[in-house]
């Protein structure tokens, strides 16, 4: 019967002092540079590698070196990328969203560029046991500017003592002035998932005087969606995850599944870089007057972690997508290129 041996070492520290290292060592002496007692994943005493000896000689001992040199690299990659929290601390995240969009119908071109920017407060009240944290959230503050287009350039600021005049601000003014400074509780996995929202009764209120241009949906969907997913297992250098998102809008669903890429640890900042590729698609709505056709989408973004604190420093999403509207025989195309960048104040 073949002879059996079992590795059970820590590190290549303890491998350098055992006995098969020595034997390995009988006919081609290699060095190991000092200070290297990274923890070697296929060998742990956990777990346990068990290789029949079947060879002999120098090709044997050129086997096992080098088995237990490879094996200490993934340990080293493996990285744990989740959000972490303090009771009673407080985040702030500032999101800018630029639009442009070129726009055709009936021989007629319009152009039009939009920049939108929400103040997020995030206050922490409590930490589960099991890592989720109860907080609650609040829109401060909203922000937008548009430049030419069908409506033309107006101003809204949701800060200003000032009532806006441009008629388009005024209907903002009406809408967001129901959300700003009303807190919604929420409560996040250390993934990033969101597992409840609960939108106030008084607020629920308010809502349903907007028109339908706000509802409980739509603000359980801008909640959900405010923190980027994390893995649940750790992760090495290379390996990816999916993010899908869904967005409720007046002429469909648009399904944004995001593939996340761990770019490893940036030496400068000490932030985990994620690299992300958006696929996009639309469906519209059965027995919506408005038929929309997505033709084409592409776009990319890059997340910064900040594995430390736990939580992202900042993200950046360019997408830029050709559409197609029909209604009541018209056709409009368009033309929309979107950069949002989320920043942690």
């Amino acid at each position: 019967m073949p002879e059996t041996r079992k590795l059970p070492f820590q590190s290549s520290a303890e491998f350098a002092g055992s006995d098969i290292f020595k034997e390995c060592l009988t006919d081609h002496p290699v060095a190991i540079p000092a200070g290297n007692s990274q923890p070697i994943s296929l060998l742990t005493a956990s777990s346990p590698l068990e290789t029949p000896l079947m060879l002999s000689g120098t090709l044997r001992r050129l086997l096992l070196l080098g088995l237990a040199l490879a094996s200490i690299t993934p340990a080293i990659a493996q990285e744990k990328l989740a959000w972490k929290f303090n009771s009673n601390e407080s985040l702030k995240y500032v999101v800018e969203q630029s639009t442009k969009m070129q726009m055709s119908f009936g021989g007629q071109k319009q152009s039009m560029q939009l920049k939108q920017t929400l103040d997020m407060d995030w206050k922490i009240n409590e930490i589960a046991s099991n890592g989720d944290a109860k907080m609650v959230q609040t829109i401060g503050r909203v922000q937008v500017e548009s430049d030419g287009g069908l409506v033309g350039g107006f101003k809204y600021d949701s800060s200003d003592s000032v009532a806006p005049t441009s008629p388009v601000a005024k209907s903002m003014a009406d809408v967001f002035s129901r959300i700003i400074n009303k807190p919604f509780a929420v409560t996040m996995q250390p993934t990033g998932k969101i597992g409840a929202v609960e939108v106030p009764e008084e607020l629920l209120s308010a809502l349903a005087g907007s028109g339908g241009a706000m509802s409980e949906d739509t603000l359980k969907q801008l909640m959900t969606q405010s923190a980027v997913t994390l893995p649940t297992e750790g992760i090495r250098k290379g390996e990816s995850w999916e993010n899908v998102q869904n967005v409720d809008m007046p002429v469909g669903v648009m399904t944004i599944n995001s593939k996340l890429t761990f770019n490893g640890i940036d030496a400068a900042t000490g932030f985990a870089e994620i690299q992300m590729q958006p696929t996009i698609t639309i469906k519209s709505k059965e027995g919506s007057p408005q038929q929309i056709t997505l033709k084409s989408a592409k776009g990319g973004g890059k997340v910064l972690f900040d594995q430390k604190a736990g939580r992202v420093a900042q993200s950046d999403v360019d997408l830029t997508m050709e559409l197609t509207i029909k209604q009541l025989g018209q056709q409009i195309d368009q033309i929309v290129e979107q950069k949002t960048v989320m920043k942690l104040q």
